[in-house]
C-alpha cells in the first residue's frame, strides 16, 4: 500500500512539473508576443499592432498580458484608427473578461472619454468617470475626477463640479493635476462672488509650482480678484510681474495704466 501511494505521489508530481513547464513556455511565448506587438506599436505602425494584440488574447487569454493587449486594442481603435464603436466594445470586453485586472481602471477611464468626445453624451460620461473614479488606481481616480468636474461644469452643473474637484484636491492635495483643479475651483468661486475663496485657492495653484501657462493664468487671475477687492496696490503688484511674460502685453499695459490711475484718484 505504501509503494503504491509512493508511486502516485510521484506521478503527481512529474505531473505538476510538466503542467507549470508548459505554463512557463507559454507565458514566455506571450510575453514574447506582447514585447513585439508593443515595438510594433511604438513604430507608429498602430493597425499592424493591433492585429498582434487581438491574435495574443485570443491565444493566451489566461496570460497576464492578455487584458493589457485587449486594452491597447481598444484605446488605439479610439485614438488612432476612428474606431469608436469597436473601440467602446473591446474595452467593455477588458471589464467583462478581466475585471480585477490591472487595466480594468484605465479601460473604464478611456470608456469615460470615448462617451464624452466620441459620442459627445455628456450625462453618460460623467457615469462613466464616477466608475473610473471608484477604483482604487490613484492615477485613474485623480484623472476621472478632475475629468468629471470639467464636464460638470460645462454642463452647468458648477456646484457638482466643485464636489468633484474638492474631492479630487482633498484625496490627492499634491496631486499632478491638483493644480489646475485648484485653478478651476478659484474661478468658481470668483464666479459666484467669493473673492476670499477664490483668492485661497489661485494661491494654493501658484504655491505648487504649474507649469508655466497655468502659472501666468493664475497670477493674472490672483491680480483680477485683488483688484475686484479693492486691494489695488497688491493687483498692480502682481499685473507688474506679469508684464515680461505675459502674452498679450498691449492689454496688460492698458490694465495696469487704469489701475495706476484708479489708485491716484484713491488716494485724493
Amino acid at each position: 500500500m505504501s509503494g503504491t501511494r509512493s508511486s502516485l505521489c510521484v506521478l503527481v508530481s512529474v505531473a505538476l512539473v510538466l503542467v507549470l513547464a508548459g505554463c512557463e513556455a507559454f507565458d514566455r511565448k506571450a510575453t514574447a508576443e506582447y514585447e513585439e506587438a508593443m515595438k510594433v506599436w511604438n513604430s507608429g505602425n498602430h493597425r499592424a499592432a493591433n492585429v498582434q494584440f487581438t491574435e495574443l488574447a485570443k491565444a493566451h487569454p489566461f496570460s497576464p498580458h492578455a487584458d493589457n493587449a485587449l486594452y491597447w486594442v481598444g484605446m488605439t481603435q479610439f485614438l488612432y484608427l476612428g474606431e469608436t464603436d469597436k473601440a467602446l466594445t473591446t474595452l467593455n470586453l477588458v471589464l467583462k473578461k478581466y475585471p480585477h485586472r490591472d487595466s480594468a481602471p484605465s479601460a473604464q477611464l478611456v470608456i469615460a472619454q470615448i462617451y464624452e468626445l466620441g459620442y459627445n453624451d455628456y450625462p453618460r460620461a460623467a457615469d462613466e468617470y464616477r466608475k473610473a473614479a471608484d477604483y482604487s488606481d490613484r492615477e485613474v481616480r485623480e484623472k476621472s475626477l478632475y475629468s468629471l468636474g470639467e464636464l460638470l461644469s460645462r454642463m452647468g452643473k458648477q456646484d457638482e463640479a466643485k464636489e468633484a474637484w474638492l474631492r479630487q484636491t482633498k484625496e490627492f492635495p499634491a496631486g499632478a493635476l491638483a493644480p489646475p483643479a485648484n485653478y478651476r475651483l478659484g474661478t468658481a468661486a470668483f464666479a459666484q462672488g467669493d473673492l476670499a475663496g477664490a483668492e485661497r485657492y489661485y494661491r494654493k495653484t501658484l504655491d505648487a509650482g504649474p507649469e508655466p501657462d497655468l502659472t501666468l493664468k493664475a497670477k493674472y487671475a490672483l491680480a483680477n480678484c485683488l483688484e475686484a477687492d479693492e486691494r489695488l496696490t497688491d493687483a498692480l503688484k502682481l499685473y507688474k510681474e506679469l508684464e515680461p511674460l505675459y502674452p498679450n502685453r498691449e492689454a496688460l499695459d492698458i490694465k495696469i495704466k487704469a489701475l495706476e490711475t484708479r489708485i491716484i484718484k484713491k488716494s485724493y
